[in-house]
Protein backbone atom coordinates (compact mmCIF):
# COMPACT_ATOMS: atom_id res chain seq x y z
CA UNK A 1 0.00 0.00 0.00
CA UNK A 2 2.93 2.44 1.02
CA UNK A 3 4.23 1.86 -2.85
CA UNK A 4 1.21 2.61 -4.05
CA UNK A 5 0.77 5.37 -2.72
CA UNK A 6 3.65 6.61 -3.54
CA UNK A 7 3.35 6.21 -7.21
CA UNK A 8 0.09 7.69 -6.75
CA UNK A 9 1.61 10.88 -5.26
CA UNK A 10 4.23 10.56 -8.42
CA UNK A 11 1.59 11.04 -10.58
CA UNK A 12 -0.03 13.77 -9.31
CA UNK A 13 -2.78 11.99 -7.80
CA UNK A 14 -3.45 14.12 -4.52
CA UNK A 15 -3.46 17.14 -6.72
CA UNK A 16 -6.18 15.61 -9.36
CA UNK A 17 -8.72 14.76 -6.35
CA UNK A 18 -8.33 18.46 -4.79
CA UNK A 19 -9.56 20.15 -8.13
CA UNK A 20 -12.17 17.50 -8.57
CA UNK A 21 -12.94 18.24 -4.81
CA UNK A 22 -12.98 22.06 -5.74
CA UNK A 23 -14.73 21.90 -9.07
CA UNK A 24 -17.50 19.76 -7.09
CA UNK A 25 -17.90 22.46 -3.98
CA UNK A 26 -17.74 25.21 -6.22
CA UNK A 27 -20.19 24.23 -8.30
CA UNK A 28 -22.90 23.38 -5.63
CA UNK A 29 -22.03 26.60 -3.91
CA UNK A 30 -22.85 28.10 -7.18
CA UNK A 31 -25.79 26.36 -8.29
CA UNK A 32 -27.26 26.95 -4.86
CA UNK A 33 -26.93 30.97 -5.31
CA UNK A 34 -27.98 31.10 -8.70
CA UNK A 35 -31.06 28.60 -7.92
CA UNK A 36 -31.81 28.99 -4.61
CA UNK A 37 -34.44 31.20 -2.56
CA UNK A 38 -37.65 30.33 -2.10
CA UNK A 39 -39.63 28.54 -5.02
CA UNK A 40 -35.84 27.70 -6.48
CA UNK A 41 -35.25 24.42 -8.19
CA UNK A 42 -32.14 24.06 -5.84
CA UNK A 43 -33.17 25.38 -2.40
CA UNK A 44 -30.80 24.52 -0.22
CA UNK A 45 -26.60 23.84 0.20
CA UNK A 46 -27.57 20.07 0.56
CA UNK A 47 -29.47 19.89 -2.57
CA UNK A 48 -26.45 21.77 -4.25
CA UNK A 49 -24.30 19.18 -3.02
CA UNK A 50 -26.28 16.11 -4.07
CA UNK A 51 -26.69 18.57 -7.86
CA UNK A 52 -23.10 18.61 -8.11
CA UNK A 53 -22.43 15.09 -7.31
CA UNK A 54 -25.02 13.25 -9.79
CA UNK A 55 -24.19 15.63 -12.21
CA UNK A 56 -20.22 15.37 -12.02
CA UNK A 57 -20.80 11.12 -12.24
CA UNK A 58 -22.55 11.69 -15.14
CA UNK A 59 -25.70 10.11 -13.64
CA UNK A 60 -28.65 12.67 -13.93
CA UNK A 61 -31.44 11.85 -11.88
CA UNK A 62 -33.50 14.80 -12.98
CA UNK A 63 -34.90 15.29 -9.98
CA UNK A 64 -32.85 19.00 -9.73
CA UNK A 65 -32.57 21.03 -12.56
CA UNK A 66 -31.54 24.66 -12.67
CA UNK A 67 -33.91 26.77 -14.01
CA UNK A 68 -31.95 30.07 -14.64
CA UNK A 69 -29.27 30.41 -17.62
CA UNK A 70 -26.35 31.29 -15.00
CA UNK A 71 -27.45 27.76 -13.17
CA UNK A 72 -27.25 26.01 -16.62
CA UNK A 73 -23.92 26.90 -17.65
CA UNK A 74 -22.67 26.00 -14.14
CA UNK A 75 -24.35 22.84 -14.76
CA UNK A 76 -22.83 22.58 -18.13
CA UNK A 77 -19.36 22.98 -16.35
CA UNK A 78 -19.71 20.47 -13.65
CA UNK A 79 -20.75 17.83 -16.64
CA UNK A 80 -17.68 18.66 -18.78
CA UNK A 81 -15.27 19.49 -15.56
CA UNK A 82 -16.39 16.31 -13.67
CA UNK A 83 -16.30 14.13 -16.37
CA UNK A 84 -12.81 15.52 -17.17
CA UNK A 85 -11.23 15.11 -13.37
CA UNK A 86 -13.02 12.08 -12.54
CA UNK A 87 -11.62 10.47 -15.77
CA UNK A 88 -8.47 11.42 -15.01
CA UNK A 89 -8.56 10.13 -11.36
CA UNK A 90 -9.71 6.45 -12.07
CA UNK A 91 -7.08 6.55 -15.26
CA UNK A 92 -4.03 7.21 -12.32
CA UNK A 93 -5.36 4.71 -9.92
CA UNK A 94 -5.78 2.38 -12.56
CA UNK A 95 -2.46 2.98 -13.94
CA UNK A 96 -0.59 2.21 -11.24
CA UNK A 97 -2.92 -0.72 -9.91
CA UNK A 98 -1.90 -2.27 -13.36
CA UNK A 99 1.57 -1.41 -13.36
CA UNK A 100 2.20 -2.80 -9.67
CA UNK A 101 0.42 -6.33 -10.57
CA UNK A 102 2.52 -6.33 -13.23
CA UNK A 103 5.76 -5.77 -11.37
CA UNK A 104 4.36 -8.55 -9.28
CA UNK A 105 3.90 -10.87 -12.09
CA UNK A 106 7.61 -10.12 -12.81
CA UNK A 107 8.63 -10.52 -9.52
CA UNK A 108 9.65 -7.07 -8.89
CA UNK A 109 7.27 -6.13 -6.03
CA UNK A 110 8.51 -6.06 -2.73
CA UNK A 111 6.26 -8.53 -0.48
CA UNK A 112 4.65 -7.67 2.81
CA UNK A 113 3.65 -11.29 3.95
CA UNK A 114 5.15 -11.72 7.51
CA UNK A 115 6.14 -15.43 9.07
CA UNK A 116 6.35 -16.72 5.26
CA UNK A 117 8.79 -19.37 3.91
CA UNK A 118 11.38 -18.68 1.38
CA UNK A 119 12.90 -21.03 -0.94
CA UNK A 120 15.17 -20.14 -2.84
CA UNK A 121 17.13 -20.85 -5.86
CA UNK A 122 15.22 -23.65 -8.81
CA UNK A 123 15.97 -26.94 -9.61
CA UNK A 124 13.58 -29.55 -11.12
CA UNK A 125 12.63 -30.86 -7.88
CA UNK A 126 11.81 -27.34 -6.33
CA UNK A 127 8.27 -28.10 -6.94
CA UNK A 128 8.41 -31.60 -5.08
CA UNK A 129 9.12 -29.29 -1.85
CA UNK A 130 6.01 -27.06 -2.62
CA UNK A 131 4.15 -29.98 -2.64
CA UNK A 132 6.09 -31.39 0.67
CA UNK A 133 5.46 -28.14 2.02
CA UNK A 134 1.50 -27.53 1.49
CA UNK A 135 0.95 -30.84 2.11
CA UNK A 136 2.40 -30.25 5.74
CA UNK A 137 0.85 -26.71 6.52
CA UNK A 138 -2.16 -25.81 3.35
CA UNK A 139 -1.44 -22.72 4.89
CA UNK A 140 1.51 -21.62 4.54
CA UNK A 141 2.91 -18.57 3.00
CA UNK A 142 6.16 -18.97 0.65
CA UNK A 143 8.21 -16.59 -1.38
CA UNK A 144 10.05 -18.31 -4.31
CA UNK A 145 13.60 -15.93 -4.65
CA UNK A 146 15.08 -17.06 -8.05
CA UNK A 147 16.65 -15.81 -11.57
CA UNK A 148 13.94 -17.75 -13.69
CA UNK A 149 12.37 -16.04 -16.68
CA UNK A 150 9.11 -14.72 -16.80
CA UNK A 151 7.41 -17.06 -18.45
CA UNK A 152 8.98 -19.53 -16.66
CA UNK A 153 8.00 -18.34 -13.16
CA UNK A 154 4.14 -17.81 -14.48
CA UNK A 155 4.14 -21.29 -15.05
CA UNK A 156 5.12 -22.37 -12.02
CA UNK A 157 2.82 -19.81 -10.70
CA UNK A 158 0.05 -20.89 -12.90
CA UNK A 159 0.91 -24.55 -10.98
CA UNK A 160 0.65 -23.05 -7.71
CA UNK A 161 -2.34 -21.30 -7.93
CA UNK A 162 -4.92 -21.79 -5.35
CA UNK A 163 -1.52 -21.65 -2.53
CA UNK A 164 -0.35 -18.81 -1.00
CA UNK A 165 2.84 -18.69 -3.14
CA UNK A 166 5.02 -15.37 -4.29
CA UNK A 167 7.64 -14.33 -6.36
CA UNK A 168 10.60 -12.18 -6.17
CA UNK A 169 12.98 -12.18 -8.96
CA UNK A 170 16.66 -11.76 -8.59
CA UNK A 171 19.69 -13.88 -6.81
CA UNK A 172 18.52 -14.82 -3.40
CA UNK A 173 22.72 -14.27 -2.65
CA UNK A 174 22.05 -9.73 -3.04
CA UNK A 175 20.88 -8.33 0.17
CA UNK A 176 18.83 -6.32 -2.05
CA UNK A 177 16.92 -9.09 -3.63
CA UNK A 178 15.89 -10.45 -0.25
CA UNK A 179 14.78 -7.38 1.81
CA UNK A 180 12.28 -7.38 -0.85
CA UNK A 181 11.16 -10.63 -0.13
CA UNK A 182 10.97 -9.90 3.10
CA UNK A 183 13.81 -11.90 4.90
CA UNK A 184 14.00 -10.20 8.11
CA UNK A 185 10.27 -11.09 8.81
CA UNK A 186 10.23 -14.49 7.26
CA UNK A 187 10.45 -18.02 9.68
CA UNK A 188 12.46 -20.20 7.98
CA UNK A 189 14.23 -20.26 4.50
CA UNK A 190 15.34 -23.07 2.34
CA UNK A 191 18.40 -23.02 -0.13
CA UNK A 192 18.07 -25.63 -2.55
CA UNK A 193 20.77 -26.07 -5.03
CA UNK A 194 20.20 -23.56 -8.02
CA UNK A 195 21.19 -25.58 -11.26
CA UNK A 196 19.03 -22.59 -13.71
CA UNK A 197 22.04 -20.45 -13.19
CA UNK A 198 23.90 -22.41 -15.60
CA UNK A 199 27.87 -23.87 -15.03
CA UNK A 200 29.19 -20.36 -14.64
CA UNK A 201 29.34 -21.08 -10.87
CA UNK A 202 29.54 -24.43 -8.62
CA UNK A 203 25.71 -25.02 -6.77
CA UNK A 204 27.02 -25.21 -3.79
CA UNK A 205 29.37 -22.29 -4.07
CA UNK A 206 26.41 -20.32 -5.07
CA UNK A 207 24.72 -21.92 -1.92
CA UNK A 208 26.95 -21.37 0.34
CA UNK A 209 27.33 -17.25 -0.66
CA UNK A 210 23.23 -17.18 -0.51
CA UNK A 211 23.30 -18.71 3.45
CA UNK A 212 26.10 -16.27 4.34
CA UNK A 213 23.86 -13.73 3.37
CA UNK A 214 20.77 -14.84 4.95
CA UNK A 215 22.61 -15.21 8.18
CA UNK A 216 23.90 -11.95 7.80
CA UNK A 217 20.23 -10.37 7.34
CA UNK A 218 18.33 -12.08 9.38
CA UNK A 219 20.92 -13.88 12.11
CA UNK A 220 17.76 -15.91 13.87
CA UNK A 221 16.21 -17.32 10.76
CA UNK A 222 16.38 -21.12 10.38
CA UNK A 223 18.04 -21.99 7.20
CA UNK A 224 18.34 -25.41 5.44
CA UNK A 225 20.20 -26.09 2.68
CA UNK A 226 20.81 -28.58 -0.03
CA UNK A 227 24.41 -29.69 -1.12
CA UNK A 228 25.42 -31.63 -4.30
CA UNK A 229 28.37 -32.74 -2.70
CA UNK A 230 29.38 -33.76 0.76
CA UNK A 231 32.50 -32.09 0.44
CA UNK A 232 30.38 -28.76 1.14
CA UNK A 233 29.15 -29.81 4.24
CA UNK A 234 31.89 -27.86 6.29
CA UNK A 235 31.57 -24.44 4.41
CA UNK A 236 27.95 -24.88 4.54
CA UNK A 237 27.90 -25.09 8.35
CA UNK A 238 30.88 -22.23 8.63
CA UNK A 239 28.30 -20.43 6.56
CA UNK A 240 25.74 -20.79 9.22
CA UNK A 241 23.29 -23.19 7.58
CA UNK A 242 21.35 -25.16 10.36
CA UNK A 243 20.81 -28.20 8.63
CA UNK A 244 22.33 -29.45 5.50
CA UNK A 245 20.61 -32.21 3.18
CA UNK A 246 22.68 -34.40 0.58
CA UNK A 247 21.55 -34.67 -2.66
CA UNK A 248 21.26 -38.34 -3.23
CA UNK A 249 23.12 -38.90 0.30
CA UNK A 250 20.48 -42.10 0.87
CA UNK A 251 20.67 -43.82 -3.08
CA UNK A 252 23.52 -46.54 -1.89
CA UNK A 253 21.31 -47.12 0.55
CA UNK A 254 18.17 -47.70 -0.78
CA UNK A 255 19.62 -50.26 -3.95
CA UNK A 256 21.83 -51.84 -2.11
CA UNK A 257 19.06 -52.60 0.57
CA UNK A 258 16.80 -53.87 -2.18
CA UNK A 259 19.28 -56.12 -3.39
CA UNK A 260 21.24 -57.44 -0.04
CA UNK A 261 17.69 -56.63 2.28
CA UNK A 262 14.92 -57.13 0.30
CA UNK A 263 11.57 -55.06 1.40
CA UNK A 264 13.83 -53.08 3.52
CA UNK A 265 13.75 -50.05 1.22
CA UNK A 266 9.67 -50.47 0.41
CA UNK A 267 9.87 -49.74 4.51
CA UNK A 268 12.10 -46.54 4.18
CA UNK A 269 10.40 -45.27 1.44
CA UNK A 270 7.15 -44.28 2.70
CA UNK A 271 9.00 -42.65 5.75
CA UNK A 272 10.60 -40.23 3.59
CA UNK A 273 7.06 -39.48 1.46
CA UNK A 274 3.95 -37.66 2.04
CA UNK A 275 1.91 -40.97 2.28
CA UNK A 276 0.17 -40.42 5.69
CA UNK A 277 2.97 -42.39 7.37
CA UNK A 278 6.06 -40.28 7.34
CA UNK A 279 8.46 -39.43 10.16
CA UNK A 280 6.51 -36.57 12.16
CA UNK A 281 8.41 -34.08 14.72
CA UNK A 282 5.86 -33.12 17.77
CA UNK A 283 6.34 -31.77 21.10
CA UNK A 284 6.23 -33.32 24.22
CA UNK A 285 2.36 -32.71 25.40
CA UNK A 286 2.16 -30.69 28.80
CA UNK A 287 0.73 -33.17 30.52
CA UNK A 288 3.64 -35.54 29.73
CA UNK A 289 6.36 -32.57 30.84
CA UNK A 290 9.16 -33.98 32.95
CA UNK A 291 8.59 -38.06 32.13
CA UNK A 292 10.91 -40.12 30.63
CA UNK A 293 11.48 -41.28 27.20
CA UNK A 294 9.90 -44.27 27.86
CA UNK A 295 7.27 -43.06 29.73
CA UNK A 296 6.47 -40.29 27.43
CA UNK A 297 6.51 -43.15 24.32
CA UNK A 298 4.04 -45.04 25.88
CA UNK A 299 1.43 -42.96 26.37
CA UNK A 300 2.00 -41.88 23.04
CA UNK A 301 1.54 -44.90 21.52
CA UNK A 302 -1.42 -46.45 23.59
CA UNK A 303 -3.31 -43.05 23.48
CA UNK A 304 -2.58 -41.96 19.55
CA UNK A 305 -1.18 -44.91 18.03
CA UNK A 306 2.19 -42.77 17.66
CA UNK A 307 5.38 -45.05 17.78
CA UNK A 308 8.15 -42.96 19.30
CA UNK A 309 11.93 -43.48 17.63
CA UNK A 310 13.93 -40.91 18.52
CA UNK A 311 14.46 -37.86 20.18
CA UNK A 312 15.53 -34.18 18.47
CA UNK A 313 17.09 -31.63 20.87
CA UNK A 314 17.56 -28.11 20.16
CA UNK A 315 20.42 -26.21 21.63
CA UNK A 316 21.77 -22.75 21.34
CA UNK A 317 25.00 -24.58 19.35
CA UNK A 318 28.64 -22.93 18.68
CA UNK A 319 29.66 -19.42 18.04
CA UNK A 320 30.86 -18.62 14.32
CA UNK A 321 34.60 -18.31 16.14
CA UNK A 322 33.92 -21.83 17.53
CA UNK A 323 33.08 -22.94 14.40
CA UNK A 324 36.27 -21.86 12.05
CA UNK A 325 38.68 -23.97 11.52
CA UNK A 326 42.20 -23.03 13.15
CA UNK A 327 44.11 -22.82 10.08
CA UNK A 328 42.79 -19.22 8.74
CA UNK A 329 41.79 -20.86 5.62
CA UNK A 330 40.69 -18.60 2.47
CA UNK A 331 37.21 -19.40 3.24
CA UNK A 332 37.29 -18.71 6.64
CA UNK A 333 39.05 -15.22 6.58
CA UNK A 334 36.32 -14.06 3.42
CA UNK A 335 33.42 -15.36 6.07
CA UNK A 336 34.79 -13.02 8.84
CA UNK A 337 34.78 -10.33 6.35
CA UNK A 338 31.21 -10.76 5.54
CA UNK A 339 30.23 -10.77 8.81
CA UNK A 340 32.81 -8.03 10.04
CA UNK A 341 31.15 -5.68 6.78
CA UNK A 342 27.90 -6.19 8.44
CA UNK A 343 29.38 -4.50 11.66
CA UNK A 344 28.36 -7.83 13.83
CA UNK A 345 32.26 -8.41 15.18
CA UNK A 346 32.67 -11.67 13.15
CA UNK A 347 29.18 -12.22 13.68
CA UNK A 348 28.70 -14.37 17.11
CA UNK A 349 26.04 -16.05 15.54
CA UNK A 350 23.74 -18.39 18.32
CA UNK A 351 22.01 -20.47 15.45
CA UNK A 352 19.56 -22.95 16.80
CA UNK A 353 21.68 -26.04 16.50
CA UNK A 354 19.81 -29.63 16.30
CA UNK A 355 20.86 -32.85 17.67
CA UNK A 356 18.74 -36.01 16.98
CA UNK A 357 19.31 -39.74 18.96
CA UNK A 358 17.89 -42.55 17.25
CA UNK A 359 16.34 -45.01 19.86
CA UNK A 360 17.39 -43.38 22.70
CA UNK A 361 17.17 -45.59 26.12
CA UNK A 362 13.86 -45.47 28.35
CA UNK A 363 15.28 -43.86 31.02
CA UNK A 364 16.14 -40.43 29.01
CA UNK A 365 15.53 -37.52 30.78
CA UNK A 366 13.27 -35.22 28.58
CA UNK A 367 13.91 -31.61 28.88
CA UNK A 368 12.44 -28.50 27.22
CA UNK A 369 14.25 -27.97 24.20
CA UNK A 370 13.72 -31.79 23.28
CA UNK A 371 10.93 -32.92 20.71
CA UNK A 372 9.50 -36.74 19.93
CA UNK A 373 9.93 -37.93 16.35
CA UNK A 374 8.16 -40.76 15.38
CA UNK A 375 5.75 -42.59 12.98
CA UNK A 376 1.51 -41.82 13.34
CA UNK A 377 -0.76 -44.79 13.04
CA UNK A 378 -2.17 -44.70 9.20
CA UNK A 379 -5.63 -43.71 9.09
Amino acid sequence: MTAAWAQLRRQNFPRVVLLAFLIFLIGALLETLLEGGPGGRIPSVGDGLWYAVVTMTSTGYGDLIPATLPGRVVGILLMFGGLTVLSGVTATVASVLVAQRIKEGRGLETVKVKGHLLICGWNPYTERVLDAVFARDAEAEVVLVNELGEAEAADILARQRGRAVRFVRGDAASEAVLTRANVREARSAIVVADTSRGISTSPDDHTTLVTLTLKSVGPELRVTVEALDDTSEPHLRRAGADDIVISGEFNGFLLSSAAVAPGLSQVVRPLLSLSGTELRRIAVPADLSGKTYGEIAGVLRQRDGFQAIAVIHDDPGLTLDELLSDDSSMVDHFIKDQFSEAGREFLRYEGAGTRATVNPPDSYEMGPKDAIVGIPRRA
